[in-house]
């Protein structure tokens, strides 16, 4: 409880964003508190950081063993000050403590000069600005002709498709396995153009924690780009994330993706929140 409290309370930002995107984990305390007692212990590990006694601050990893990545949260701290004194120390926690990664991923609010700096100092190489979208949803709109649940007989050409477009994405099998399966808290849906192979898909899950169904990839092939079919997947999810009674669709595009943030704006997607992408790969002992 008292770590969830400093996360609300430290990420929180006079302008109503947040310092660091990866610990937006809900609009209030309880909702932060429930999502990190749901975090499986084998893929999520958080320090606190105290002085003189004191909770001062916190830092946190969600981890994936299979990719060997992390993401990072934080650190987030009550004084500001305190990021030059605990750079040598946490960089290094993470490092040692989680040997079995060998990438580390931030999010930090583009434009926080605060952690911008951390991360600079730690190590870190600035990459793309990533762009948080999110729309209203209305009232279950009808699945288009060319979209479907999709089956696992195309479960196999769906991942080629996946790795194709995506090779260093952040879900894999086990993810579209789930989906497929149905009923659960993620959908995988086709895009086909008559009876042949698919030909773009979308990968969507649930969110309790925000109240919203969030986008983690959508994709169609180049050669039949420009002819709807993104579109239609995106009122796939719509209609997925009504029929879960979720308010808003959320998902995250690269700045430099312009085509796609075309097509999100004009399904009615807008801009909440902008987060600068770190990276850090470190070789671990042998």
């Amino acid at each position: 409880p008292a770590l969830a409290e400093l996360i609300y309370r430290c990420n929180q930002r006079s302008d109503g964003g947040v310092h660091c995107l990866h610990a937006a984990q809900g609009a209030d305390i309880a909702s932060h508190a429930s999502e990190l007692q749901a975090l499986p212990p084998d893929e999520a590990a958080f320090w606190a950081i105290k002085e003189g006694g004191q909770l001062v601050g916190v830092v946190g990893c969600e981890f994936d063993p299979a990719f060997a990545r992390a993401w990072v949260r934080g650190p987030l701290l009550t004084d500001g000050r305190l990021l030059a004194d605990i750079l040598p120390v946490v960089g290094a926690t993470l490092e040692s403590a989680l040997a079995q990664v060998t990438q580390f991923d931030a999010f930090p609010a583009a434009d926080g000069a605060g952690l911008n700096h951390w991360y600079t100092a730690a190590g870190y190489e600035a990459l793309q600005v990533h762009r948080v979208l999110r729309a209203t949803v209305g009232k279950e709109p009808a699945m288009a002709r060319s979209v479907r649940r999709a089956a696992t007989a195309e479960l196999l050409a769906l991942l080629s498709l996946h790795q194709s477009l995506f090779p260093n994405a952040y879900i894999g099998r086990t993810n579209f396995e789930r989906a497929v399966a149905q009923g659960g808290d993620c959908a995988l849906f086709a895009a086909c153009s008559g009876d042949a192979a698919p030909i773009g898909y979308l990968y969507v899950k649930d969110d309790p924690v925000e109240h919203e169904a969030y986008i983690d990839y959508l994709g169609v092939m180049p050669a039949h780009r420009g002819q709807g079919f993104g579109r239609a997947l995106l009122g796939a999810a719509f209609a997925w994330a009504a029929q879960r009674g979720r308010g808003h669709l959320t998902l995250t595009v690269r700045e430099d993706r312009h085509t796609a943030l075309n097509l999100y704006q004009q399904a009615g997607f807008v801009e909440v929140s902008a987060g600068r992408h770190w990276r850090k790969v470190v070789k671990q002992p042998a």
